[in-house]
């Protein structure tokens, strides 16, 4: 059988590895790994976005879609918004300082409804309607700030690709990979006043797809089992959290990146961004589950991925390239091309200091200083969990995910 891209990415970064995670692992034996991912559950439920602040942020960018129709004098059922980014992965994490979070929503229009087709003007109209919001302007968005609120809303106008003129399709850049052209969009790229392709819900879903992916010997046993009987319905994935190991791990990990900025052991202006951390890690646990890798513990599973992490990022012709699942062509790590080495330094960085942290941790068994040193590490002091939460650990180390943000429901107009 030939070996998938990210099979051979993974093959590729253990040869790299060090192994110190592993080797911390083994000599403090299976009771330790209890105790490190009972602490590390009580980190991902703390760093978790309250639901309340989501469902407020989703009223929010509801309230932008209504604005566009009557502003625009728009049909209600020719746009939809949607959320993109973190909270459509469930990947939003609260920041460790009392700095909002962002909500990346995306406004999709139909061009047999809206006269949309010039981009530049399309995109400066959405802006024109939303001036009582005091829009910023982005390169391919409008970012709302909404005062004295926990958030703020990145606000992307766009067009479902196949409704673009054939005409102007051919100058969009980008074209969407194959497998997710029907959750294509064309966002405006001010820099070239033209259309570029997008796909934030194919993103999610890629995201989604790799996550359902069992790699914990535990659960895929009792997965085969219930299948195995058909008078049973299959547990829904809320009951399995720990078959969303990726997606802690990519909690996790972003919570590090923020500790490490306000630490200053990185700088803040050339951090690994979110989408970059995101798809190395969801390519890692791919190439993994591609090997048909078995893990016992979701804290082995979370070492591995950290000891492979910084060994992910792919090199052509002596360019850094962390390539778009979804669209082709598309490089996350562009700018990492432009800036002298500085952001490829600070992630390499930024990796080391993961792994001596995580280190740190298993440097402990006790669980009184196990729960002192992961709270310090991702700055988290005083955080607490119920009894029950505690006790469920080894059903729980991925339950608390922040829920997504819903589409404006059909209905009000905007669906």
């Amino acid at each position: 059988m030939s070996k998938t891209k990210y099979d051979q990415l993974v093959e590729s970064a253990l040869t790299y590895r060090t192994d110190v995670l592993e080797k911390a692992i083994r000599e403090r034996g299976a009771v330790a790994l209890d105790v490190w991912g009972r602490e590390l559950d009580i980190v991902n439920r703390h760093i978790t976005v309250d639901r309340e602040l989501v469902e407020e942020a989703a009223a929010s960018y509801e309230e932008l879609g209504r604005c566009l129709v009557e502003r625009l004098r728009w049909s209600e059922d020719a746009i939809a918004i949607a959320p993109q980014g973190s909270t459509n992965t469930k990947t939003l994490v609260r920041a460790p300082t009392a700095e909002r979070f962002d909500i990346d929503a995306v406004c999709a229009v139909d061009l047999s409804r809206v006269d949309a087709s010039e981009p530049m003007q399309f995109f400066d109209d959405v802006g024109r309607a939303l001036e009582g919001y005091e829009p910023e302007e982005m390169n391919r968005c409008w970012r709302i700030n909404f005062p004295n609120k926990g958030y703020y809303i990145d606000f992307t106008p766009s067009v479902p690709l196949d409704k673009v003129p054939a005409g102007q399709r051919a100058f969009v850049r980008y074209q969407p990979a194959a497998g997710y052209e029907s959750t294509a969009l064309a966002v405006v790229d001010r820099p070239s006043q033209s259309w570029k392709t997008s796909n934030p819900a194919g993103f999610a879903a890629w995201v989604n797809d790799q996550a359902k992916r069992q790699l914990l010997i535990q659960l895929l046993l009792k997965a085969e089992a219930v299948a195995k009987r058909a008078d049973i319905q299959p547990v829904p994935d809320q009951e399995v959290p720990l078959s969303d190991t990726l997606r802690v791990a990519i909690r996790l990990f972003k919570r590090h990146r923020c500790m490490s900025v306000r630490r200053g052991q990185i700088d803040g202006k050339f951090k690994p961004i979110s989408v970059i951390i995101v798809t190395l890690l969801t390519q890692c646990y791919a190439g993994l589950a591609d090997q048909q890798r078995r893990y016992h513990h979701p804290v082995e599973l979370l070492a591995e991925l950290a000891e492979l992490l910084p060994n992910m990022v792919e090199r052509h012709n002596g360019e850094y390239v962390i390539a778009n699942p979804t669209v082709q062509g598309e490089n996350f790590a562009e700018r990492w091309n432009t800036d002298n080495g500085e952001r490829a330094r600070a992630f390499t960085h930024w990796c080391r200091l993961l792994v001596a942290d995580l280190t740190f941790i298993l440097g402990a068994t006790e669980p009184a200083e196990v729960r002192k040193r992961v709270q310090k590490t991702f700055g988290c002091e005083g955080a607490v969990v119920s009894p029950d939460a505690a006790h469920s650990m080894l059903t729980g180390l991925a339950a608390a995910q922040p829920r997504q943000v819903q589409p404006v429901r059909p209905g009000r107009g905007l669906a």
